[in-house]
């Protein structure tokens, strides 16, 4: 872990510290006011800013390594090939010129034994060749990442060049800053963009870095000799920064508190940087204070870091006994397999939970981290296995029971289409009895099979209830024209005018009703199949919104004009929606009056006049509505009058 430095403030702070404490407002500007930001902390460091920061990195992850002696040749070659392709290729250097060492090792054994064979056989060590296809392959792959590699640093190299161009006119900036003829709080914003700018440029030259720093720090103390911020602003500054140390400071207690002590690590890391590159100084009589109370904090996660590192044995030890204690559960699942769905469903969710816990409890030492990772992986295949043979075996079953359910559905419809329908009671009930006792179907299948057994059985004990009569012969042949008409309505398109939809459907409403009359639920299931119809051409149709609503009240006032049960139930429907209608009007209106700003400007008074305009709109079509099925209803009641009047002046004329 990088060491922290004791001081709270460097040299450079200090110097910022003495010149804010004695300045004074400008001459004439007393009432200056400068943007409250934080006065970013210059880091006291003998090294390059670029060097420091990579070495404030005091997390390290504890890899495994690889033992690429062990690998053959070709997986060698895989191994180095997806390496090389990989996105972070270039921080895998160390791990590609592991395996580019082996590789040739194993190679040259290779041909030194290919050689030997070939003199063995009689042949002339002068004419001796061999290039096998791995090794041209190697030759390409290794061609090709040096090839990369080479570019990667001209790139860098070139980077650096960029960034080290722009920090140098960064400081040619700072330089211009100086008695400069403009307000204080644009020369100030201006020095904090300047400073921001410099922070976000990346590193440059090794060889210009440290000078570069050195330059750089100098002309931002020149500023600070020359800005006299005034007081209230040094107050703001200082109460500021104090702030945000105290929140970094609990943040830090709060990480020597959590068990990951390689996050804790990680995170303190940032806390550090946030310290020296984003804050400033604080009041004299708060520095040490709060540098301390940040130091002990630190302190607490250095040791239980160096404690970690110490005792990095015992908690490999410690991962295997862990990992050795989930692999017997595992094993206690596979010795001890469920019998059923339920039972599966439920082992199934234990085993993942037991697998996440074994990936997520860490290394083990190295001696037992191959034999422990494949008796995982063979328990788990294991498992896995024995899952797919269970629900294979389920699938057949399965398929079973799909079929008797449709077998017993079909025979629900076989009754319904016999003439004694009514002596098959006892059978219907004991057909109810065998679905349920039929085991599993799945869900997709189960809720399709249900539904339609469901209906063709209340079909056949409503027909009991209701008195239902197998219709006749000349019933039936109506029934089929209807049917028939139906089926051929389904093709048809409606017109793209309103007007000319009222007459296509009035046309084919008078076509249905000349084809016959028709008693019981026949005629209901025709007139719902018609009604279905009508809407699906709606609906396919390019007529305008309105347009469809208007088609959809003219098509459900034609279909109900001769019967006044169903009309009567319209018009309670249609008074029911306006009296609902009315009464959010009202309430939105009393809201209104609440309302103190009634402008046009005023997006919540112009969202409720909206709505109530919406609703008075929708009111007015629902009130149109029931003038409309009002006046069908009263024809409907003049017709026995109209028939009885036509009768008296037929028999007057006799």
């Amino acid at each position: 872990m990088a060491k922290i430095n004791s001081k709270a403030n460097d040299p450079h702070e200090e110097k910022k510290e003495e010149v804010l404490g004695a300045a004074l407002p400008l001459e004439g500007d007393s009432k200056v006011v400068v943007e409250t930001k934080t006065i970013t902390e210059e880091k006291k460091s003998d090294k390059t800013e670029e060097a420091s920061k990579d070495s404030e990195d005091i997390s390290h992850e504890v890899k495994e390594e690889i033992d690429y002696r062990t690998y053959e040749i070709p997986k060698l070659l895989a191994e180095l090939e997806k390496s090389c392709k990989a996105e972070n290729w270039n921080s895998q250097n160390k791990k590609i010129q592991e395996v580019i060492h082996q590789f040739e090792l194993k190679f040259k054994t290779e041909l030194q034994k290919k050689k030997d064979e070939f003199i063995k056989e009689g042949g002339n060590e002068i004419d001796f060749y061999y290039r096998p296809k791995h090794k041209v392959d190697f030759d390409v792959i290794v061609k090709e990442y040096k090839q990369n590699k080479r570019k990667f640093f001209q790139e860098r190299e070139q980077s650096q060049k960029l960034n080290l161009d722009r920090k140098l006119e960064i400081i040619e900036s700072l330089k211009e800053l100086i008695n400069v003829d403009e307000n204080i709080n644009t020369t100030y914003k201006r020095f904090k963009e300047l400073q921001e700018s410099w922070h976000k440029a990346g590193p440059v030259p090794r060889a210009q870095s440290n000078n570069l720093w050195q330059t750089y720090k100098h002309h931002t103390e020149i500023f600070y000799d020359f800005l006299h911020l005034n007081r209230e602003l040094r107050e703001l500054d200082f109460k500021h920064n104090y702030q945000e140390k105290i929140k970094i400071i609990e943040e830090a207690e709060s990480l020597s508190k959590i068990g990951d002590v390689l996050k804790a690590s990680r995170d303190l890391n940032t806390l550090h940087r946030l310290w020296k590159n984003d804050l400033g100084p604080v009041g004299k009589e708060h520095g040490d204070e709060l540098w301390k109370r940040f130091q002990e904090a630190s302190h607490i996660i250095h040791t239980r870091r160096q404690e970690f590192d110490k005792e990095y044995d015992n908690i490999l030890e410690d991962n295997l006994k862990k990992k050795k204690a989930i692999l017997e559960k595992m094993e206690g699942i596979r010795d001890n397999l469920p019998k059923n769905h339920n039972e599966w469903r439920n082992t199934i969710n234990l085993f993942n939970k037991i697998r996440q816990e074994f990936q997520d409890i860490g290394q083990v030492p190295k001696a037992d981290s191959k034999s422990s990772w494949n008796k995982f992986r063979t328990v788990s295949r294991e498992i896995n296995h024995q899952k797919n043979i269970f629900y294979k075996s389920q699938k057949a079953e399965q398929k079973n029971n799909i079929d008797l359910k449709k077998n017993l559905i079909k025979e629900v419809k076989d009754i319904l289409e016999k003439e004694n329908w009514k002596d098959f009671n006892d059978r219907m009930k004991s057909i109810q009895k065998d679905w349920r006792d039929i085991g599993f179907v799945p869900r997709k299948f189960s809720n399709v099979l249900w539904e339609e057994f469901k209906a063709v059985c209340n079909l056949y004990f409503d027909r009991i209830k209701s008195g239902y009569q197998k219709i006749n012969e000349a019933e039936a042949a109506v029934y089929n024209k209807k049917n028939e008409f139906i089926e051929n309505l389904k093709k048809l398109s409606l017109p793209t005018e309103i007007e000319a939809v009222k007459i296509f459907y009035s046309g084919h409403w008078k076509q249905f009703n000349d084809l016959g009359a028709l008693s019981g639920s026949a005629e209901k299931k025709l007139l719902a199949d018609l009604s279905n119809v009508f809407a699906s051409l709606i609906e396919k149709s390019k007529l305008e919104e309105s347009d469809r609503e208007e088609s959809k009240t003219y098509v459900r006032l034609l279909l109900i004009e001769n019967n006044e049960d169903e009309l009567n139930q319209e018009i309670q429907n249609i008074r029911r929606k306006t009296d609902e209608i009315n009464a959010e009007i009202r309430q939105l209106e009393n809201n209104l009056e609440f309302f103190s700003n009634k402008s046009s400007d005023n997006p919540l008074f112009k969202e409720v006049s909206s709505k109530i305009a919406q609703l008075k709109n929708r009111n007015e079509f629902w009130e149109n509505r029931l003038i409309s099925t009002r006046q069908i209803k009263r024809k409907l009641k003049a017709k026995p009058e109209e028939e009885a009047t036509k009768e008296n002046q037929s028999e007057r004329t006799e």
